[in-house]
């Protein structure tokens, strides 16, 4: 019997992984991917700790968890909206994402960590004092059971945790590395500009001075008129890229942190608890930062310390980034954003890039509260839009 089984062996799973072996926990990490980190479909960008204004304790343990694993360094957040550029300083990394995880997960192993590749979690079953885990290759049983399998978790929907996401609180994003001469390779830069991103925005994160991950994004309630092979080929043109697209898509919730993300010993992390920004659909620093979290929760109350620290260091960045996308949505679909662009104030946008509530934080509360209430552009719920 193990103490906890990790279903993912993404960077959530496998960060998780780390803390645990760390702490002693006998652990079982599955992954239905031959190899972890095989399907990246990710922007590869952390922010720096300083930016995040966590505790120590928690800003240490993030660091040092990908810290090894930065292969260049952005200075600055530039959003370009119609004819406007609004810049802002702000420290983040471009990290190797998936040789963070393989690494991450050989030291894990190399402490105890015991990682089984090729196999599916299918359901779990309470039993007296346990959970039962079944899975493509077998069953196992263990004390606590967490679902770090991604946006769609089947841990949610085998545990009773799953939540009815609506079309618009889900994003479909793509992205590609691409070579490209960037004029400042210390800028990362966000376009917002509905034909070619409906709902969400396109992207240039620098790599080096000579490579980024360039993707764009389209809200679920917006893709009937969203060809993503097209936006995607004109993006690239835009940069001067010639070579072709590659199409890899995922999808991101963009809606806010599920109502529940624990029950009866199981627990729900990174993007299968939805937690990512809405305003931008970062996730993964939230994954990491949640994973210790849990990691420190799993003695006493696990259940109510982890729902607590969730509450206290995740939830409030996360409902932040909703008031800001509903904003955005507010402006860009009733059209304001374009009659207003050039009167909006420098400092405004930078709130929304840096995710802070600042002195325009009541004013962006009551345009997102008028989204609310005008029900612009929503209908239907995944996967039926």
């Amino acid at each position: 019997m193990y103490d906890v089984i990790i279903v993912g062996a993404g960077p959530s799973g496998a960060a998780l992984s780390y803390f645990l072996v760390k702490k002693g926990f006998n652990v079982l990490t599955l992954e239905r991917d031959p190899k972890p980190a095989t399907r990246v479909i990710c922007g590869e960008y952390l922010p720096d700790p300083d930016s995040l204004g966590m505790p120590k304790d928690i800003s240490k343990a993030y660091w040092e968890f990908f810290r090894p694993f930065i292969v260049h360094r952005i200075k600055r957040i530039s959003m370009e909206i119609e004819n406007r550029r609004f810049t802002t300083e702000y420290i983040g990394y471009s990290i190797d994402r998936a040789n963070m995880i393989r690494k991450r997960l050989m030291e894990s192993v190399e402490n105890g960590l015991s990682l089984s590749t090729k196999e599916a979690f299918l359901t779990a079953k309470l039993g007296d004092g346990c959970i039962k885990v079944i899975t493509s290759k077998g069953e196992y049983r263990t004390k606590f059971l967490v679902g770090a399998d991604g946006f769609g978790s089947k841990v949610a929907r085998s545990s009773g945790l799953h939540n009815v996401i609506k079309c618009d609180d889900l994003a479909l994003a793509f992205t590609n590395e691409v070579n490209l001469d960037l004029p400042d390779p210390e800028e990362m830069r966000l376009i917002i500009n509905e034909e070619l991103a409906p709902g969400t925005y396109a992207w240039v994160i620098p790599r080096s001075p000579s490579r980024a991950n360039v993707g764009l994004g389209v809200r679920l309630s917006m893709k009937r008129s969203f060809n993503p092979v097209r936006a995607m080929k004109k993006f690239f043109k835009e940069l001067k890229i010639k070579k072709e697209p590659i199409l890899r898509g995922r999808y991101v919730p963009v809606g806010g942190i599920s109502p529940r993300i624990v029950s009866h010993g199981v627990f729900l992390l990174g993007d299968a608890a939805c937690m990512v920004i809405p305003s931008n659909g970062g996730g993964m620093h939230l994954g990491i930062i949640a994973a210790y979290l849990l990691s420190n929760s799993l003695e006493g109350e696990p259940e109510r310390r982890y729902e607590r620290a969730v509450r206290e260091y995740i939830k409030p960045v996360v409902d932040l980034g909703l008031v800001h996308r509903k904003a955005a949505d507010f402006f860009t679909r009733t059209g304001l954003l374009r009659r207003t662009v050039g009167l909006l104030p420098n400092n405004m946008v930078s709130e929304v890039i840096k995710v802070v509530k600042g002195n325009y934080y009541p004013l962006i509360k009551v345009m997102a509260s008028m989204y609310d209430f005008l029900d612009m552009g929503r209908s239907g719920s995944y996967p039926r839009c």
